[in-house]
């Protein structure tokens, strides 16, 4: 999908039911993928989305990087779109495919990281 190919922010799933919500929307935390793409193609990034307070509970014995987290304060899907259209959009800034697709798996884990 890389060569020579313009991309685009193409939202987001949670692997739930569509109206999904969890019980306490300041405590949290969910995997779920984003895409990015163009065209009818699109490659997925994986990525924890969680509160500071769930997170402290479940990671906040170790030391972690933060690498593929993405922390809301509450649990908002329309800001959690927001915020992943400008990153996707800032990163596309003049780079190659190639750099500004390494530079969004820092955001979400990229499924075709490995090829290179």
């Amino acid at each position: 999908m890389l060569a020579g190919m313009a991309w685009e922010y193409k939202g987001f799933y949670i692997p739930k039911e569509d109206d999904w919500q969890p019980e306490d929307p300041s405590d949290f935390g969910f995997w779920m993928d984003f895409y990015v793409g163009n065209g009818s193609g699109r490659d997925a990034f994986s990525v924890l989305v969680c509160s500071l307070p769930w997170f402290m509970r479940e990671h906040g014995h170790q030391v972690i990087s933060g690498r593929n987290v993405i922390f809301l304060p509450r649990f908002d899907r329309s800001a959690l779109d927001e915020f992943l259209k400008a990153k996707c959009s800032e990163e596309d800034a003049g780079k190659s495919p190639h750099t500004t697709m390494l530079k969004i798996d820092g955001i979400g884990e990229w499924e075709y990281r490995y090829r290179f």
